[in-house]
């Protein structure tokens, strides 16, 4: 199918005929995963301005932790994402790490690499559930969670937690996996791409969906990286910006995976570029397998003893860090002011749904009402990130 322009309405305003009218969308609308308000400025069907109104979920996260001991702001900053929880551990233990000047073994990066994969993975299985939902589809929230539900098992395998894991910790990973990790692991990634492919004949062909999300929510490139976009909703702009390749952390420089990009910078391209992301999850989990249980396994520790595990033990030295991984979102970053104490000073969480959020209302101009929830559905907002 060949697409060639933007399927934006230029609004011609004549008083005698329509008039604005205002529709406010939650702060509880059934197709939000989470409690936000949209006020729409409509004429008639054709949306002028979205405003949205945030607020509902704040829980002072940021605050909070400088009450906190460091080890016990993990479980805070995982809250924040928690659809991928991992994510806020790995954060705090790099930030931690930055700080003190101790670097995790190199059996530990390939164990964070595996778990910041399967979060990447539950994280995306549930927007690919959740945008059928949007749609009025029943059949991908169940496919999707039935998926996840393998994703984590495996997290829990690692941690005994489904989602607020605390398996990454400062100068490593708690242990080692259980014996049986590898093997469920290597089964459940035997199986996705039938799973994938599934997902593919149900979605991406389908003309309802085709012609509900190709050519709207245009995001160009340039007022992409203009207006802080990164991730999925950067790369389907057709900006190849993955910090897994420009920046690499955890065991990233030495896997081999793609960053796929779109070509028309819209909703569909959002979908698609997610889609194929997943699949190059797979393929890194299944060279994270060969390096930790196969025959050229990393040997090694998996934690450095010289920072404590206690809560209330650990005392960085004094100093400012930012450090950032590509969250499935985009670039989840965190800055963190150290004074030598056993709190921090600051903590300042980068997230990158307020940055996609922020341009919900241009990309909805000009289209109509049906079309907002198609195109905030493809940004992926995560509303604790927001928030917090």
């Amino acid at each position: 199918m060949t697409r060639t322009s933007d399927r934006r309405v230029e609004r011609r305003y004549d008083p005698l005929l329509t008039e604005p009218v205002v529709v406010s969308i939650g702060p509880q609308h059934p197709s939000l995963a989470a409690p936000l308000r949209l006020t729409v400025l409509a004429d008639g069907e054709l949306i002028e301005r979205v405003t949205p109104e945030i607020g509902f979920m704040h829980r002072g996260v940021e605050r909070l932790c400088q009450q906190r001991p460091w080890a016990a702001c993990a479980g805070l900053l995982s809250r924040c994402e928690w659809l991928s929880g991992s994510c806020g551990d790995y954060l705090l233990s790099a930030a931690v790490e930055e700080l003190t000047g101790i670097a995790p073994p190199p059996r530990a990066l390939w164990l964070r690499t595996t778990v910041l994969e399967l979060s990447r993975l539950a994280s995306h299985l549930f927007w690919w559930g959740d945008l059928g939902l949007e749609l009025g589809a029943i059949t991908p929230i169940f496919w999707g969670l039935r998926e996840r539900e393998g994703a984590l098992d495996l997290l829990a395998m690692l941690s005994g937690e489904r989602y607020h894991h605390g398996y990454i910790v400062p100068g490593g990973v708690r242990h080692e996996p259980p014996a049986d990790f590898y093997p469920a692991l290597a089964a459940y990634l035997a199986r996705l791409p039938k799973a994938f492919d599934a997902y593919e004949e149900l979605f991406s062909d389908n003309a309802i969906w085709v012609n509900r999300a190709e050519l709207i929510g245009v995001l160009e490139s340039e007022h992409a990286m203009l207006s802080g976009a990164s991730g999925p909703v950067l790369r389907a702009s057709g900006v190849a910006h993955d910090l897994r390749k420009d920046a690499p952390y955890a065991a990233y420089s030495e896997v081999e995976f793609g960053v796929p990009t779109g070509e028309h910078h819209d909703a569909l391209d959002r979908y698609r570029v997610r889609m194929q992301e997943m699949r190059e999850s797979v393929r890194i989990l299944s060279q994270c397998v060969g390096r930790l249980a196969g025959p050229d396994a990393v040997p090694g520790i998996v934690r450095r003893s010289e920072l404590p595990l206690a809560v209330g033990e650990l005392k960085p030295p004094a100093g400012e860090v930012y450090v950032a991984l590509e969250g499935p979102r985009g670039e989840l970053g965190l800055t963190a002011v150290s004074d030598g104490g056993p709190c921090p000073v600051r903590m300042h969480l980068r997230s990158p749904s307020l940055y996609h959020l922020h341009l919900l209302d241009e990309l909805c101009r000009g289209y109509l009402l049906a079309d907002i929830f198609v195109i905030y559905a493809s940004l992926d907002i995560m509303v604790g990130e927001v928030d917090r």
